[in-house]
């Protein structure tokens, strides 16, 4: 992190500009605006832009390949929300609850570039291990992300003569298949599923370290929290819940499509601005509720301030 907030190669210099990135970079950063930009092009086509990118010697050589490499993450977001919609709609129109141990969905032509990131969007809305699939003629590619308690590697394992090739590990993994093969495919898995999850191991548990009055955070607060990272797997981010809550104006919808939803919430002493990311079409929080969320400091225009990241929220007692 420190290289990276130091560094004068062209080519980081170039891709944080057009990253509109903060002078200094946090894991948010690296993980969400770096990353995925230089990701793109390997996801897309090839990686050697990406590659260009690092190696060149002056602005008038990084900028244009940062900003070829910009649009590529775009067009990239563009077929993953279009994947993302076409294979969620067709979960729902078939998903049973009780018997849909595990999800696996594949079309002819659907990017591989992007399964990996559509298996785990489809994974947070339904929480069942998923395996998506795409490709052309006779050899489509999957990839899969799971859940705790289902080892999806050893279940391709259990697969083999079904699958072209496979390999990975416990909560992710890849595979090659011939379309045929694709129903016979999903209902051995979820077979083997059914024989190691239970129903309750199908919900996903929220971790929470502790209720907070929101009169506890403030910004100072969090900047001693930051000594804990850099967080991630292994480390994971400070959880909080409040009880209690109102809201102090009405909610506003943001996004292209309206996906997210912006909350100023308040426990009639202290105001803090909430921000529940990909909230969809879910039920939104009325009345007095308890609010479970990751507490951030945003920073615009030169000013500090307390955000909460929703997690989630429940009816309040």
């Amino acid at each position: 992190m420190e290289r990276l907030n130091t560094t004068q190669r062209p080519g980081l210099v170039a891709l944080k500009r057009v990253s509109q990135s903060p002078p200094k970079l946090g894991v948010y950063e690296v993980g969400f605006q770096i990353g995925p930009r230089l990701n793109a092009a390997g996801r897309l086509e090839t990686a050697e832009e990406s590659l260009r990118l690092l190696l060149a010697r002056d602005e008038a050589e990084a900028l244009p390949i940062a900003m070829r490499l910009d649009s590529q993450n775009r067009e990239r977001q563009k077929i993953e929300r279009s994947m993302v919609e076409q294979a969620g709609g067709l979960v729902r129109a078939k998903f049973n609850a009780q018997t849909d141990f595990v999800i696996v969905e594949g079309q002819l032509l659907w990017h591989i570039g992007v399964v990996g990131i559509v298996a785990s969007r489809v994974l947070q809305e339904f929480y069942r291990p998923t395996i998506i699939i795409g490709g052309e003629g006779d050899a489509w590619r999957g990839s899969g992300r799971s859940i705790a308690g289902f080892d999806l590697a050893a279940a391709l394992r259990e697969c083999d003569d079904l699958l072209l090739r496979h390999g990975g590990h416990a909560m992710a993994a890849g595979l090659s298949i011939h379309p045929d093969k694709l129903d016979a495919f999903r209902e051995r898995l979820n077979k083997l599923a059914q024989r190691m999850l239970k129903v309750d191991d199908l919900q996903p548990l929220l971790r929470l370290d502790a209720e907070v009055g929101l009169n506890e955070i403030s910004v100072d607060g969090l900047g001693e929290l930051d000594r804990l990272r850099p967080t991630g797997q292994g480390n994971p981010n400070l959880q909080f819940f409040a009880k209690g809550l109102t809201h102090q104006r009405p909610l506003q919808r943001m996004g292209a499509e309206k996906q997210h939803v912006k909350m100023w919430v308040t426990d009639g002493s202290v105001t803090y601005e909430a921000v529940w990311w990909s909230a969809g079409k879910g039920i939104l929080p009325v009345g007095k509720f308890d609010l479970a969320f990751a507490p951030q400091i945003n920073e615009f225009n030169g000013r500090r301030v307390v955000q909460l990241k929703v997690l989630d929220w429940r009816q309040a007692s």
